[in-house]
């Protein structure tokens, strides 16, 4: 099984990242030219679980820019990077096309940042945050109780600084009181379970616009070294990564 899982292109992560649809995007097609960093053997192993964040769509090099590798680097030596991130996937998506994976690599420590999506299909009626939370929790007591490995799970930023946010049809208010709901609901599955989490409502990165692709709503190269070093700074605070 490849280790590396990628995006199969970028008109498909385009596609994908605007409508919110998943797809099995399991495959070894690169979206660039660029080389990624080599990918080691283990024994410690890095699972990331997302969406088109974690492929690392918006950055000028996904492969290696995006939060995902630029993590993998940060880990012991010769760790195995698995990143089993998915255009456009919810936490139903990740449940059902990622946690296998993510179960079978016997992950050393793993990261899950989903939530956007869902935000997005909560706004257009097809989801409730109740439901969200429910999905949310099964896959956090899944990676608690099959694995041994320490998860950091990442909540939302601040949405009101998104363009795509701020030029759409929903008022900033309301989407204040529902960004502070849904991490409210994160905080607490992320408590429940035992887990550590990585706090972006007081991170900065939806705040300038170099951090923000065009498309208003992804991060750039300069966003996803910030949000790497958000997590790389939870991950040292808590001890890891320890081989």
């Amino acid at each position: 099984m490849k280790r590396i899982f990628v995006a199969l292109s970028l008109v498909l992560a385009i596609l994908l990242a605007a409508c919110g649809q998943s797809a099995h995007a399991i495959g070894s097609v690169a979206t660039t030219t660029c080389a990624p960093y080599p990918n080691g053997s283990g024994p410690y192993v890095y699972v990331a679980i997302g969406a088109s964040d974690a492929v690392g769509f918006g950055a000028t090099c996904p492969e290696r820019d995006g939060y995902v590798p630029l993590l993998g680097q940060r880990m012991p030596h010769g760790s195995d990077i698995v990143n089993l991130g998915i255009g456009g996937a919810t936490v139903a998506t990740a449940l059902t096309d990622e946690l296998p994976y993510a179960l079978a690599a016997h992950p050393n420590i793993i990261t899950v940042w989903l939530a956007a999506n869902d935000f997005r299909k909560m706004q257009d009626g097809s989801l409730t945050l109740a439901t969200y939370s429910s999905q949310l929790n099964q896959l956090l007591a899944a990676l608690r109780t099959q694995t041994h490995a320490d998860v950091y799970v990442a909540n939302l930023p601040n949405l009101t600084e998104l363009p795509i946010f701020q030029h759409g049809s929903v008022p900033l208010t309301t989407i204040a009181q529902q960004n502070a709901a849904w991490n409210a609901a994160i905080d607490a599955d992320v408590a429940q379970n035992h887990m550590f989490l990585v706090d972006l409502s007081t991170n900065d990165i939806a705040a300038h616009p170099q951090d923000i692709f065009v498309d208003g709503f992804h991060p750039t190269s300069a966003g996803y070294k910030l949000l790497a070093d958000t997590f790389w700074q939870v991950m040292q605070a808590h001890g890891d990564p320890h081989a």
